[in-house]
């Protein structure tokens, strides 16, 4: 198993090519009975550029689930309104709350699709690529995201947060973030299509401000990545998978299709 790496950084200019998007709950330790709202944002390294309204044609999913119930009626959503969502914290347990996105796509020119994936650490899609003489060729793409985030409103810190909820691509904390402590050893599985993904790059970002603290493990043959998660307060874990597209005709066009997914939780 690789070891997760930490770096301390002020700001991160690097040029990324994908855009990240998350949740974040107004508080993670919400009162038992409360209303949580929470906002969509896409951004880079945990820093919005955007707060993202809700969007039916965009939600391909929504699920509320906690150690007594799963429910999918959200019938209070509106288009355009921010916070997307919110849910109200029934019982003194974890909750876990699940979107997902549906397809969107983009094409980017050689040079900067190639960027991209050495970004991502995408190298077997570059290898395929120069296999098959598509290096110089446009990257097309599709994509879509898998969002969740874990609050808790007291009580014992229960298993919810280790059960898959089948999502395309999860991560799957095999422990509840809420019974960790800073510096302590917190392994992931990643799910994708309900099988264990190798090999895949996982990156847990935490912001104060301008100071950005960035941790980085990969899975094992068993799916697994284990992370030490320096600090306190609000984090977000994210990784990206591609393949190319094996449909005839997909839907949007294109040749390769990517899953995102990031889950966001706080450190006590």
């Amino acid at each position: 198993m690789k070891r997760a790496t930490c770096l301390l950084i002020l700001f991160l200019a690097s040029p990324v090519y994908g855009h990240d998007y998350w949740l974040v709950p107004e508080t993670f330790v919400p009162k038992e009975g409360a209303t949580v709202p929470v906002r969509m944002h896409v951004g880079e390294a945990f820093k919005s550029e955007q707060e993202i309204p809700y969007s039916a044609k965009k939600t391909a999913a929504i699920q509320l689930v906690t150690a007594k119930k799963s429910f999918t009626d959200f019938a209070s959503l509106k288009d355009g309104v921010k916070p997307a969502f919110a849910f109200k914290m029934e019982g003194a347990n974890t909750a876990v709350l699940r979107v997902d996105r549906d397809w969107s796509s983009i094409t980017l020119k050689a040079d900067k699709f190639t960027a991209y994936l050495k970004e991502e650490g995408l190298d077997e899609v570059i290898k395929a690529r120069a296999a098959a003489g598509e290096t110089d060729a446009d990257g097309k793409e599709r994509y879509r995201r898998c969002l969740k985030t874990i609050v808790h409103a007291g009580g014992a810190a229960d298993d919810t947060p280790t059960k898959p909820v089948g999502q395309v691509l999860e991560i799957v904390p095999s422990k509840n973030p809420y019974a960790m402590k800073a510096g302590e050893e917190f392994p992931m599985k990643v799910m994708f299509e309900e099988k264990t993904l190798v090999g895949l790059k996982l990156t847990a970002w935490h912001r104060d401000g301008d100071l950005l603290t960035t941790v980085t493990a990969t899975t094992n043959k068993d799916g697994k990545a284990v992370f030490k998660l320096p600090k306190s307060g609000a984090w977000v874990v994210r990784a990206v998978h591609m393949r190319r597209v094996a449909e005839k005709n997909p839907t949007p066009a294109a040749e390769w299709e990517s899953f995102w997914t990031s889950v966001t939780f706080a450190v006590p």
